[in-house]
């Protein structure tokens, strides 16, 4: 599963719509050389259980040649293309083959699997719009466990994740960074093997379902934009200006070009329910975490909503102020505009975000008003560990009161604090020095009751499978009845 190699090609599934895909198709392996002859065939399926059956009908295919792009402009030898698939038809199970002529032989490569979008969110009677979640993926100790969870889940007809969000630091960029000076190809060189390292693992995940991306900050680095205080692998970054710019330069390329990330997407599943992913990392600075034409366009999706909407972020919401080492959204006055905006809304708001580095579900009324803000927490999918692992911990539940900051005289309401994902502490385990919650993602089902929204919300185990279903296990004491939305 998980743990298979692969031939060092990558093609990651992108945004999906009811008729269209988009998809990252190339290496970022240095040693890969570039097709010449290549090709795309779409399959058609109507179902996805086994690796055997991992086959359809061709509906169409699509013949290519030397079409690559350098995704960082000082390396040839890393490649790629951005591919979108129209004409699809709704609610469909597809295959992709990424083939290859060789020796006057063509060769599949690489295979991705993907469902468009349903025109309409299901009713109860049948599979609901599922959506997978998860964030903060270090490497060191995953081996492939995380993908393979993903994957098994994913064959599962009943349990399959429609689409998914990560949701931050899916790259540690700046773990390791070394106390000298980059020159600017090799801040790229470092910035791509870290996409390749991750990607590599994370591939089982990449390659079923939808993917939108968002950046947190160890994507840049620890607390990106600012870097004060002490911090061992930003003292240079700290001391030499021009070093901070071609590594923030090299990094945004990657959120940018391998992570596909935009400041502000949203998109709609019928007249059901609305999403809003927002990067609210990649245009941070002293004035604000998006520029004022991307707030804008946050604020008018919260006004405008017709029914409940689902904000995909990097940082909780349901949080206090930061200080110097790492900033909290309530430290900027654009937080207060969303929850003024959320409070004068006509539906129900749930959050999904990442980084904390523990799994939570909280719920809230807010401000004066009827809407709920419900917020799922869902973090890391793999700890950091050794002298990093001491950035790990257990989840939060001291706030009672939301929201936790002076907003303009918002009436503050008690908060619901309605399931957490559980830690453990192992002495003996020398490559974890401080309890940890267990490495973990979630999966948001949205279906219609009586047509009203209806969520579930589940945590599964990233490193643990059950060996009678061979499914990842479920978190213990993580049950949820079902949350309706309005």
């Amino acid at each position: 599963m998980g743990k298979r190699t692969t031939s060092g090609y990558t093609i990651v599934v992108h945004e999906v719509t009811t008729t269209s895909v988009k998809l990252w198709i190339g290496a970022l392996s240095p040693s890969m050389g570039k097709p010449q002859n290549w090709q795309l065939l779409i399959k058609k399926a109507d179902t996805i259980k086994k690796r055997k059956d991992e086959e359809g009908d061709v509906i169409s295919t699509e013949s290519y040649g030397d079409e690559w792009l350098r995704p960082f402009d000082k390396l040839n030898k890393r490649f790629y293309t951005i591919k979108t698939i129209q004409n699809l038809e709704p609610g469909v199970h597809y295959i992709i083959e990424f083939k290859v002529r060789s020796e006057q032989k063509w060769q599949v490569l690489e295979k991705v699997f993907f469902t468009t979008f349903p025109e309409q969110l299901p009713d109860i009677s049948k599979k609901p719009f599922t959506v997978g979640i998860g964030s903060c993926f270090y490497t060191e100790h995953d081996g492939g466990d995380a993908g393979q969870a993903y994957e098994a889940l994913y064959n599962n007809e009943k349990l399959r994740p429609d689409i998914k969000f990560l949701m931050g630091d899916q790259v540690y960029a700046d773990i390791g960074l070394g106390w000298y000076p980059l020159d600017e190809s090799d801040c790229q060189d470092r910035i791509a093997d870290h996409y390749a390292d991750s990607w590599k693992y994370l591939r089982s995940i990449l390659r079923r379902g939808g993917t939108w991306m968002i950046s947190d900050d160890h994507e840049y680095w620890n607390n990106f934009p600012f870097y004060e205080g002490f911090n061992p692998y930003l003292i240079t970054l700290k001391l030499n200006d021009s070093f901070r710019k071609r590594w923030h330069n090299a990094a945004k390329t990657g959120v940018s070009v391998i992570q596909q990330v935009q400041p502000v997407r949203t998109f709609d599943i019928g007249n059901d329910i609305s999403f809003c992913v927002a990067d609210l990392r990649m245009e941070r600075s002293e004035s604000g975490f998006l520029l004022q034409k991307s707030q804008a366009k946050l604020i008018a999706w919260i006004n405008n909503l017709s029914t409940p909407g689902v904000l995909v972020i990097p940082q909780p919401l349901i949080a206090g102020y930061g200080d110097e080492k790492d900033k909290n959204l309530p430290d900027w006055d654009q937080y207060k505009d969303i929850l003024l905006s959320i409070e004068k809304g006509k539906h129900d708001i749930v959050v999904l975000t990442g980084d904390v580095h523990y799994g939570r579900v909280s719920q809230v009324l807010v401000g004066d008003s009827d809407n709920k803000l419900t917020e799922i927490i869902t973090s890391p999918m793999s700890n950091l560990s050794e002298i990093n692992g001491i950035a790990a911990s257990g989840p939060d539940l001291s706030a009672k009161n939301f929201p936790l900051v002076s907003v303009n005289g918002m009436v503050k309401n008690n908060i619901n604090h309605i399931a957490q994902v559980t830690t453990e502490s192992k002495w003996w385990d020398l490559r974890y020095p401080v309890e940890r919650t267990h490495e973990h993602f979630m999966t948001v089902e949205f279906y219609l009751v009586d047509n009203k929204v209806n969520m579930n919300v589940q945590a599964w185990h990233a490193r643990e499978m059950d060996k009678r279903s061979w499914l990842p296990k479920k978190i213990n004491d993580f049950k949820l009845v079902p949350i309706v939305l309005t």
